[in-house]
Formats: structure tokens, sequence, C-alpha cells
């Protein structure tokens, strides 16, 4: 876990904005207020996924089972019946 907080979409968007304008890493931190890393992450994360980003992927309860298990457990409600 981080020492400090997410960066918000916005910040987000300034840091793939000024890096697609041609802005080195270190200015770009500076320009946005964030540590060089965080620059970086962003950047590469939204290179390698083709410009989606989305929180929706770690928002919500985490899964009680997993889909082996799942498929399991309607094998045997359907036994039941």
């Amino acid at each position: 876990m981080g020492k400090s907080r997410d960066l918000t979409d916005i910040e987000k968007g300034m840091i793939i904005g000024y890096r697609t304008r041609g802005g080195s890493i270190s200015e770009t931190s500076a320009f946005v207020k964030c540590s060089n890393s965080a620059v970086m992450n962003v950047y590469n994360n939204w290179k390698n996924q083709e410009g989606v980003m989305s929180r929706r992927a770690n928002c919500g309860a985490p899964r009680a089972i997993n889909d082996r298990s799942e498929r399991r457990l309607r094998r045997l409600v359907k036994c039941d019946r």
C-alpha cells in the first residue's frame, strides 16, 4: 500500500496528456505534483491497456467462491432436486 492517496482520474488524464505531448517524466511529476514512479506506472498502464483506465475492477466485495467452486455447487444443487 502506498504512503499517499490514489491519483484521481483527472490527474491520470493530466499525466497521459503531458507525456503524450512529449513531456519528460520529471517535468510531468512536477506539473501534476506526484512521484516519478506514479507517472511511469500510470503512463505504462495506459499504453499497455490501449487507453482503457477503469477502477471498476477493484470495486465491490471480493468473490466468496471461485469459478470452479461455483460450477461444483451448481452440479450439487442440480443433483439434489
